[in-house]
């Protein structure tokens, strides 16, 4: 029974590396170049980050 808990445990350890790994590859890819994307190619560089309320990095 001992064994079983552990193998779950160790299972259940796993899972979680993974999920988090990828979410936090995820918001890696998200957050690296999001705003010049968004410059580029939602608002055609119509606006600047001053009138878009951007905090500048």
């Amino acid at each position: 029974m001992a064994a079983l808990l552990v193998e779950f445990f160790m299972w259940l350890i796993l899972f979680a590396s993974i999920t988090v790994s990828f979410c936090t590859v995820l918001l890696e890819v998200i957050m690296r170049d999001s705003t010049s994307y968004d410059m580029e190619f939602l608002w055609d560089f119509k606006y600047t980050h001053e009138e878009l309320h951007l905090d500048s990095k």
